[in-house]
């Protein structure tokens, strides 16, 4: 049986999602290389990813501020913003950009059921 971990949220270890990217990610648990993992995303204010598809779905619940998720057809759920304990499922192999849609860093608790990757759209 695992032991019972707890980690404040000042002692979680946030790095950089890629080169140069503003955004910063915290591996909360699981293998991001294999799957399933669980991480706290955080998006700086006014920040809007590139369109891009990840291959496992994931479930997302917003900890702070608010998000909102384009889509390239542009559809319903581009126009919703969501605030803190919001939701949102995003299937495998959509493509899609997420938006720091409020004032100051959002956090998200991102889990994915499978590896954790960021394939750029075409």
């Amino acid at each position: 049986m695992p032991d019972t971990t707890l980690t404040p949220y000042e002692n979680l270890q946030f790095s950089p999602l890629a080169d140069g990217s503003p955004v910063r990610v915290s591996l909360l648990w699981g293998n991001p290389e294999t799957g399933p993992a669980a991480v706290m995303v955080r998006f700086p204010e006014g920040y809007r990813e590139p369109w891009h598809s990840h291959t496992s779905t994931y479930h997302a619940v917003v900890v702070k501020g608010t998000f909102r998720s384009l889509s390239p057809e542009g559809g319903p759920q581009s126009e919703r913003v969501l605030g803190p304990g919001g939701t949102m499922v995003q299937p495998g192999g959509v493509t899609h950009a997420e938006v720091n849609a409020g004032a100051g860093d959002a956090l998200a608790v991102v889990v994915f059921d499978g590896p954790i990757d960021f394939v750029m759209a075409e």
